[in-house]
């Protein structure tokens, strides 16, 4: 069963980020959302919104990002790219045809599905419970069954107890796990987390992980949440499986 441990958010410790095909339509409801007593930021592009959910989750703060007006397969990918990322709820907006569609969001892990003829009352309160939700877990991350990570505290625990990671073991392992079950090549992960690139030595990069995975794995000879993909880069796996 998975664990998450959440911390008590602060008061106001919540954003609604708006990403809008139609930057007319996103002004409108942000206009609104602002209007209903929410942070809000945009209307966004794709890559901004990314951008800022991660900031928002590595200090701790729930966020909300809405979509609106995007293909159903759009939307997808964004939750895909928010899996891993703690205090984060994705909700969907726009005219969706098809009920199969509106399923398919929901079963990836949309926290909602908005119709455009929503009443702002309503609206309101769908926000608030998404972002009381997000608030719920701002500043801890699931990795696997037994491990969780607090990104604001800079802290790890496995099965509840706390990991002595050092600050490039940590890093290394948020930035696998802002990219969680997507391969990430060596050279990204040198560039964020050491600050340099194809420069530096590989064997620099092979040894940190050597020594992140005796901490983390549940058998370190045998890794299943940080995997190797030869002549590529690594890979961690967010399953219960680990």
């Amino acid at each position: 069963m998975a664990l998450i441990v959440p911390r008590a958010p602060a008061s106001g410790e919540h954003r609604v980020v708006i990403v809008a095909r139609d930057r007319q339509l996103g002004i409108d409801i942000a206009d609104t959302v602002e209007g209903l007593g929410f942070t809000t930021r945009g209307p966004v592009g794709l890559h901004e919104a990314g951008s800022r959910v991660t900031g928002y989750s590595a200090r701790g703060l729930g966020t909300c990002l809405v979509v609106v007006d995007h293909d159903p397969s759009v939307v997808a990918t964004v939750l895909q790219q928010a899996r891993g990322l703690a205090g984060v709820a994705v909700l969907a907006a726009g005219r969706f045809e098809q009920s199969r569609d509106v399923a398919a969001l929901l079963d990836a892990g949309a926290s909602d599905v908005l119709r455009p003829e929503v009443a702002a009352d309503e609206l309101g309160a769908r926000l608030r419970r998404a972002c009381a939700e997000a608030a719920a877990t701002a500043g801890a991350s699931l990795l696997a069954a037994d491990l969780v990570v607090d990104t604001a505290r800079r802290t790890v625990t496995k099965q509840g107890a706390a990991l002595g990671l050092t600050r490039t073991e940590f890093d290394l392992l948020v930035c696998l796990l802002r990219k969680a079950d997507r391969v990430v090549m060596s050279t990204d992960i040198m560039r964020e987390v050491f600050g340099h690139d194809t420069e530096a030595d590989p064997h620099v990069l092979t040894v940190h992980v050597q020594r992140l995975r005796a901490k983390v794995e549940r058998d370190p000879k045998r890794p299943s949440l940080i995997t190797s993909v030869r002549g590529i880069g690594y890979m961690l796996t967010t399953g219960d499986s680990a």
